[in-house]
Order: C-alpha cells, then sequence, then structure tokens
C-alpha cells in the first residue's frame, strides 16, 4: 500500500518543471560508461561560452582529422570568441580551403571580419552566401543580421 505521503512526494517530484528535472550541460562523460568525442565535449563547451577550454580539445580533433571541415571551423569560432582574431581567421581559412561552400565557417569568418574592422570583407562573405542559399539559410541570415548591426553601431 502507498502511502499519502508518499504518493504525494512522488507526484511533486514527476510534475516539476521540466528545467529542474533536466540535466544540466556537462563535459563529463556519460554515466553509461560511453565516452563523448573531443567534439562533442568542445561543443558542449562553446554552448556554455567556455571558449578557451574548447580550443585544445578542437585542437586534438583536427590533429587526428585534418580533412574536418567542420572541426576546422568550430577551432576558429572557440579561438576568435577567445580574443584570437589571427589564429581565428587562420583556422576559419583552412575550414574553407577543405569546403569552400562552408556556410557556418563564412558566416564566422564575415562576423570575425566585422569585429577587426573589415566590413567590406564580411560583405564579399555574405555575396558569396546569398549565391549559396538564395532561399535563404541560416548562416546568410546571421551574417546579414551581424553587418546591419555592424552598420547602425557606426552611425
Amino acid at each position: 500500500m502507498i502511502r499519502p505521503a508518499a504518493a504525494l512526494a512522488a507526484l511533486l517530484l514527476l510534475t516539476g518543471p521540466a528545467s529542474a528535472m533536466a540535466p544540466a550541460p556537462s563535459t563529463e562523460e556519460p554515466a553509461d560508461g560511453a565516452k563523448m568525442s573531443d567534439y562533442d565535449r568542445a561543443m558542449a563547451l562553446i554552448d556554455d561560452e567556455r571558449y578557451a577550454e574548447a580550443v585544445p580539445l578542437l585542437q586534438a580533433v583536427v590533429k587526428r582529422a585534418p580533412k574536418n571541415a567542420d572541426a576546422w571551423s568550430q577551432l576558429g569560432f572557440a579561438s576568435r570568441k577567445s580574443g584570437n582574431w589571427k589564429e581565428g581567421e587562420g583556422f576559419y581559412a583552412k575550414a574553407l580551403a577543405l569546403d569552400p561552400n562552408h556556410q557556418e565557417a563564412m558566416e564566422y569568418l564575415g562576423e570575425l571580419y566585422l569585429e577587426t574592422g573589415r566590413p567590406e570583407q564580411a560583405a564579399a562573405l555574405l555575396a558569396r552566401l546569398v549565391k549559396l542559399c538564395p532561399d535563404g539559410c541560416e548562416a546568410r541570415s546571421e551574417l546579414e543580421e551581424a553587418i546591419e548591426e555592424h552598420a547602425r553601431s557606426r552611425k
């Protein structure tokens, strides 16, 4: 027989807010013993805005998989967000050398150009994104927004 107090406690636990029950993002290994990849751990750190901590993990990924354009792009992003614009720019260039149509790398490199006072180069990347996704895509929208914000901040 279930006691009323125990039933009430169980009901409160089950109906509590989802945010209270959801696990916080973590870079710890999963409880089931499965290993998170360095890339997954780096992405979790980036999601937590812990960019500098993600850099060495992404460096390990590109060392093992030097043709992984996504990893190069994310390494550029983490480096840029850590304040290392020169390194970030080089990593974006590597991603685009591997995949000249890598939309995310174009978006992020465009944002770096804006941050470093090169809006004309950002606009050139936006023009490439417009050709790549004439009906729109996330990278195009994000870079358009960044360029518009940059222009507003200059007025």
